[in-house]
């Protein structure tokens, strides 16, 4: 972010307290005092309220116009047009309690938000501790900016962490028109992607995107070296997609069970369902088995086995019957081919919506993918002619493993009509550029 960016207001609220300035706290607040005035004119007050430790580290910053220890958590609320509660989950409910209690002392409209993961538990605290009470009466609205790091701590803040990540916000029903404007001005600031949900449908939803598959990946980390034997011959074989699986089994159980804590119902539910979808899979890949067994295919030449396992992959059943001199093969063999099948059509068809332009509750990215070659300096002789041009790249992927893209890039834009400037800076002349 550049200087001049300070100067640039959007109707800020006049008073931001940031409850809890670890990394996500401490990356709001070094974001948001980029944005503040450089002349006299008033501007936005930021207020941390934190530990002696973090407090302590924020002395030596220029982010904060007034410091509190969590103690002085109502004194810091005074006046306050916004309270973002940046604590843990385990944390964050007492807060929210301590600042409903004092909501008399809030300004005049303002709005209480947070950034946990979970959303349905703290709304219900908070929207029943910050009820419509009339006129200017001070809201809660639930927040969940989907952005993060593997580290922690005021001292891995980065003003850059929300820039294009999607907040989520969940508003109480009938929230008066317009009193969210100061939060929704302060996620534009930071440069994050808005969307508004139901807190329940939030967290049903993050269940099947982010808690059930960091469960599942610790799961199939933790099966992969289960077996002393094999684990060390099994990990020398490991390549990218295993790597890719289990990145989440990194994740520390101390971040991830307050999540899982105040989320169980929909990681229960998501948890029994897979189950029971594996335990078809393990019983169809079993009738494989036993229905193979009934075949003996050692005297078939080399020639009519290949010739058998390719009618099964390509799902003519018929076909690999004929071969094997039978007038069918047991319907428990097809019906596994056809639940695997099924399976993998499914799954590529839902993963394949991840990237292509789609309607939802967020506008989504404008891609393409560029072709490069593989040798020294051509990542950056592709986004210097951009940055020299003015075109924001919002998001670059290294496609390394796809099958049919290996040796591509994949950059995303915000609108469409910034991904065709930089298709026209790119051309065709240097860089075979196709799209998603």
């Amino acid at each position: 972010m550049t200087a001049e960016n300070r100067g640039v207001q959007q109707d800020l609220p006049r008073r931001i307290v940031v409850v809890g300035a670890g990394l996500l706290g401490g990356s709001l607040l070094s974001a948001l005092q980029l944005h503040r005035p450089l002349d006299d004119r008033p501007g936005t007050t930021l207020v941390a309220v934190s530990g002696a430790g973090t407090l302590e580290a924020l002395r030596n910053r220029d982010w904060c116009d007034e410091l509190h220890g969590y103690e002085a958590l109502e004194d810091a609320c005074d006046e306050a047009d916004l309270v973002v509660l940046c604590a843990p989950l385990s944390a964050l409910q007492s807060h929210l309690l301590r600042v409903s209690a004092a909501r008399d002392r809030l300004a005049r409209g303002a709005v209480v938000t947070d950034v946990g993961s979970t959303k349905a538990l703290v709304c219900r605290t908070g929207f029943d501790g910050f009820p419509d009470e009339g006129e200017g009466s001070p809201r809660f609205i639930g927040g969940h900016p989907m952005a993060g790091s593997e580290k922690s701590g005021v001292a891995a803040s980065d003003p850059l962490l929300y820039q294009s990540a999607l907040w989520v916000l969940c508003p109480p029903p009938e929230l008066p028109e317009g009193q969210d404007g100061g939060l929704r001005a302060m996620i534009s600031v930071l440069g994050a992607r808005l969307a508004v949900l139901d807190p329940v449908v939030h967290d049903e939803s993050v269940a099947r995107i982010s808690h059930v598959p960091q469960i599942l990946s610790s799961l199939l980390a933790s099966w992969s070296g289960g077996e002393e034997r094999l684990a060390e011959i099994a990990l020398s074989l490991a390549a990218g997609g295993f790597r890719d699986m289990t990145r989440l089994s990194l994740s520390r159980w101390e971040v991830w069970r307050d999540i899982v804590a105040t989320n169980p119902a929909p990681v229960a539910q998501g948890l029994s369902e897979i189950s029971q979808r594996l335990g078809e899979l393990a019983e169809a890949a079993q009738a494989w088995s036993e229905a193979l067994k009934e075949f003996d295919l050692a005297p078939f030449d080399t020639d009519r086995r290949g010739r058998f396992f390719d009618a099964v992959s390509r799902g003519a059943m018929g076909d690999a019957g004929t071969l094997l001199h039978t007038q069918g093969l047991p319907r428990s063999l097809v019906q596994s081919e056809e639940k695997y099948r099924e399976l993998f059509q499914e799954g590529a068809s839902f993963r394949s919506r991840f990237r292509m332009p789609r309607k939802g509750i967020v506008h989504d990215l404008h891609e393409f993918v560029v072709r490069l070659e593989d040798r020294p300096g051509q990542l950056l002789a592709l986004l210097e002619p951009l940055a020299q041009a003015g075109v924001n790249v919002v998001d670059v992927e290294i496609l390394k493993v796809r099958e049919g893209e290996s040796g591509t890039v994949l950059l995303g834009f915000a609108s469409a009509e910034e991904a065709t400037r930089a298709r026209d800076v790119l051309g065709n002349d240097r860089f075979l550029v196709m799209d998603r």
